[in-house]
């Protein structure tokens, strides 16, 4: 696609509907637990940092050079911020998933076949529509949800919980797959 004139910006939002921005705010998650519990963490969602997946680099020596290839592939912890709020029991809803992991009044580690689930990011363009998609394999809170307390600030309870992450898979959002 060549540009008519490279130091115009009419390429970007214009009215030939090409190049519109993805919004940060514009997300969703699916989360397929129980609908009150998956409702609950939908309204009290903050933020999200998606996981990236890399993969460690194997060296190949041949006589006097080197060539890299691709070795396992790593997927980094996702990271669910999340507001708490008095009367909707956001941290219970956390909670739930993760006693699914841990039991802590017996000391029990649940089966993965029952906590890990698939989650959807959803990247959505700024009428509402599902523009990107993408699936959390195998994902899994790693820690009760925390927060931060201070009693000067007037600041709403925020709570950052760690998932663990098998796969990304951005798959449904790549055109000619």
């Amino acid at each position: 696609m060549a540009l008519e004139n490279p130091q115009s910006a009419d390429h970007i939002a214009g009215e030939q509907g090409s190049f519109e921005p993805q919004r940060m705010n514009n997300f969703s998650v699916e989360i397929p637990l129980g609908d009150a519990d998956r409702d609950l963490i939908e309204m009290g969602l903050k933020g999200f940092s998606l996981p990236s997946a890399t993969n460690e680099i194997i060296t190949v020596n041949y006589q006097n050079e080197t060539r890299k290839v691709a070795g396992q592939v790593n997927v980094e912890e996702g990271n669910l911020a999340l507001h708490d709020f008095v009367d909707a029991d956001v941290r219970g809803a956390i909670l739930r998933w993760r006693q699914l992991v841990y039991q802590v009044r017996t000391g029990n580690i649940g089966y993965a076949k029952d906590y890990k689930k698939t989650l959807n990011v959803l990247l959505k363009g700024p009428d509402g529509q599902k523009i990107r998609i993408a699936k959390l394999i195998g994902t899994w809170p790693t820690q009760d949800p925390p927060a931060d307390l201070d009693m000067e600030s007037p600041d709403k309870l925020l709570m950052e919980v760690p998932l663990s992450v098998d796969k990304i898979d951005w798959s449904d959002s790549i055109d000619g797959l």
